[in-house]
């Protein structure tokens, strides 16, 4: 029996093929189980889709929800950065079977500087790989064991510039991050693609955060960039909000939120 299988989801009242891997009991798990998917998050990125708009997306696991986004706005570009092999090759052979070609797929992990880097994967779900280590302490630390290799960190203008030559795209139109703790690390990497028409979506959790080696001051540093901040969609937030997110979560893992940064 191969590893395999094709499961046909609908993610946001769209269907689309994805192969997962059976060892995935949670994200996989959940492709496969014929019910329908949905992410308000997802679902406000898509809200912001305009024709032609350039879209990187730091995270895209299996491509689930790059390919959503491909469908929704096929004048999209999308680059799309995975850096676990696993995922990255089964999001390669996603793409195909959807038939999308208005995605960029990159097997890149994203960040400040150009450097090779430890990788940790979770034995029972794709989607929670990660750069950092659990804490000793944590009871899902058995679950994860470092890669016997480093995987590859570029700097994504460094890459684009490298990349593209002369084609390189000059600024992005929305920016979505979804790393387990390294998120602020690439939104401060991302600062020379944005600008004040660029809309960035990432997950909020102090306590990824805090193992990757953001700081509160490094958290502080990123936020003051922008001049437009909402929790989801919808409940505007200040800087000092966030931080007092972080002082009251970063020592211990109790949940996440998704934000939106506008300038």
């Amino acid at each position: 029996m191969y590893p395999f299988s094709i499961a046909h989801v609908t993610l946001n009242n769209l269907t689309m093929q994805l192969i997962t891997h059976l060892d995935d009991k949670v994200a996989g798990a959940g492709f496969r189980s014929g019910n329908r998917l949905w992410s308000d998050s997802l679902e406000h990125a898509r809200s912001l889709l305009k024709p032609k708009c350039r879209v990187l997306y730091a995270g895209g696991h299996l491509g689930s929800a790059a390919i959503y986004l491909a469908k929704a706005e096929p004048s999209a570009t999308i680059y799309c950065f995975e850096p676990d092999p696993l995922n990255f090759a089964l999001l390669t052979v996603n793409l195909h079977l959807n038939q999308v070609q208005n995605i960029h797929a990159f097997p890149y992990a994203l960040g400040k500087s150009g450097q090779y880097i430890s990788f940790f994967k979770s034995a029972w779900d794709s989607s929670d790989h990660r750069c950092a280590m659990p804490k000793s302490s944590d009871m899902e630390v058995s679950i994860f064991r470092s890669l016997p290799y480093k995987i590859q960190m570029v700097n994504p203008v460094e890459m684009f510039s490298k990349c593209y030559g002369f084609t390189v795209p000059p600024l992005m139109d929305l920016i979505v991050i979804d790393t387990q703790g390294a998120d602020f690390a690439i939104i401060e990497a991302c600062l020379p693609l944005v600008s004040k028409d660029t809309t960035i979506i990432a997950e909020y959790s102090p306590y990824h955060l805090y193992r990757y080696g953001t700081t509160r001051e490094d958290a502080a540093r990123v936020l003051k960039h922008f001049s437009r901040i909402s929790l989801s969609r919808e409940q505007p937030a200040t800087v000092q909000q966030l931080l007092a997110i972080y002082d009251d979560y970063y020592a211990q893992y109790k949940g996440f939120y998704d934000i939106c940064l506008r300038k």
